[in-house]
């Protein structure tokens, strides 16, 4: 029988024991060696025995010191890296998951509204995955879990450090107890791509065209596959739905663009360009027009170019903002088409009307067109004037693009090097990446 001083002892680890988080004691025992495992593997047993106390008495009998390390270093960070392994699996995913919680959160009062009128037997399955994807629920679990499994290096680093190893022990505890919750929130939150499909065709056979159309741009977000995408669009545009006809073809756009199928942007851009115009919606039809024009004319599509211009300006004849638009349209195209002249004609249009009308951003893209064209002709007073013009806008008006190209061609079109310098060491407003970019081009152009 153990003695009473053996008793009191482990009654004190009993209570410690107890204390752990869950799970601390495995991950001890996964990460121990030698004699400390074998150790380990008798205190588990004892705390699972009818008489833990006197089951760990005996367990512990004739031991006065752990040795050190109990434990191994290597074996730690093997474990650990199993355990968030698991997260990591499911990081992408959940990524795509919560641009779909976006869109069904932003579509759910629409497509609620849609089912409460036609057919309230849709309600259930569109009620169903909003809810799993609330923050409260298996999403929110999911989210915060994979948040603390990003947290592992602190582990890893405090166990290589040879930081206090009950601190390292409990951080690998947590692991695990994050690892156990995104288990068992995800197969709860698979569901829900299941439920949108299950909407999907349930309000297809009933004739919503609305829901079946706000449903699947969830759904094609949720798996962001150009398929779905497809889907969504040809819903929306049978729907009559512009916003969410122009959501999936932004998605199908920057797909086909990233694969150099420019006849895929045209075709795209066709269809949000008709449906505009059916539901007389002139600025739609007037961007979506351009898009097209301006994809035909990067196809060397001249003819067809032109005539999309013609169409656009047909579209804004009678409003003097759309025409300004125009007129910056066909400045593109010209200057895609080579044809550097008619091109020059169209942007200064643009920059003589555009102040007066306060179209800021359709006058700093102008001023840039033709800032570029006239340091290609040699205009380099001109240039430099239109060119830092564009850059004030870009300034301006916070727009990254226009301001990062405005530079570039400053850069380009500088007398010196040291000009050149001068200019990007006094823009403050250029974001670290960009600058550098704009370093390496500058470097390109004059090498020091």
């Amino acid at each position: 029988m153990a003695e009473k001083s053996e008793l009191e002892r482990a009654r004190r680890v009993l209570t410690a024991l107890r204390a752990l988080p869950d799970g601390a004691l495995e991950a001890a025992l996964g990460a121990a060696i030698d004699d400390n495992a074998e150790l380990l593997a008798r205190v588990r047993a004892a705390l699972h025995s009818p008489d833990p106390e006197s089951a760990l008495a005996d367990a512990l009998h004739g031991i006065t010191e752990i040795g050190v390390p109990a434990l191994d270093p290597q074996n730690a960070l093997a474990a650990g890296h199993a355990i968030a392994m698991t997260g990591e699996q499911l990081r992408s995913s959940l990524a795509t998951l919560a641009a779909g919680q976006h869109e069904l959160a932003a579509i759910g009062d629409a497509v609620l509204a849609d089912a409460l009128a036609t057919d309230p037997t849709l309600v259930p399955l569109v009620e169903d995955a909003l809810a799993l994807l609330g923050d409260d629920g298996p999403f929110g679990a999911l989210r915060a879990a994979i948040e603390a499994l990003g947290g592992i290096g602190e582990v890893f680093a405090a166990i290589q450090r040879g930081d206090g190893q009950a601190a390292a022990l409990r951080g690998i505890a947590k692991l695990r107890i994050d690892r156990d919750t995104v288990l068992a929130a995800a197969p709860k939150l698979a569901e829900v791509p299941a439920l949108l499909a299950r909407a999907i065709e349930h309000a297809r056979v009933r004739g919503d065209r609305a829901a079946t159309a706000r449903l699947a741009i969830a759904y094609a977000a949720m798996h962001d596959d150009d398929g779905a995408w497809r889907d969504a669009l040809d819903h929306a545009v049978e729907a009559k739905l512009l916003g969410e006809a122009r959501r999936a073809a932004t998605r199908i756009e920057a797909t086909a663009i990233a694969g150099a199928k420019l006849d895929d942007v045209a075709q795209i851009a066709d269809r949000i360009a008709a449906l505009a115009r059916e539901l007389g919606e002139s600025d739609v039809e007037l961007a979506a027009v351009g898009d097209q024009a301006l994809v035909l004319a990067q196809l060397g599509l001249a003819g067809d170019s032109r005539a999309a211009v013609a169409r656009a300006q047909v579209i804004a004849a009678g409003d003097p903002k759309r025409e300004i638009r125009a007129h910056l349209l066909a400045g593109q195209v010209n200057e895609r088409l080579g044809d550097d002249a008619a091109a020059r004609i169209e942007f200064r249009k643009v920059t003589e009307r555009a102040r007066s009308a306060a179209l800021e951003h359709e006058l700093g893209w102008a001023a840039l067109h033709l800032g570029r064209l006239e340091a290609a002709a040699k205009q380099m007073f001109r240039a430099g004037q239109d060119l830092e013009l564009a850059q004030q806008i870009g300034r301006a008006t916070g727009d990254p693009s226009l301001l990062a190209l405005a530079i570039a061609a400053r850069i380009d079109a500088a007398a010196d090097r040291g000009t050149a310098e001068h200019l990007l060491a006094h823009e403050a407003t250029i974001a670290p990446d960009i600058r550098a970019e704009l370093a390496r081009r500058l470097d390109a152009r004059w090498p020091s």
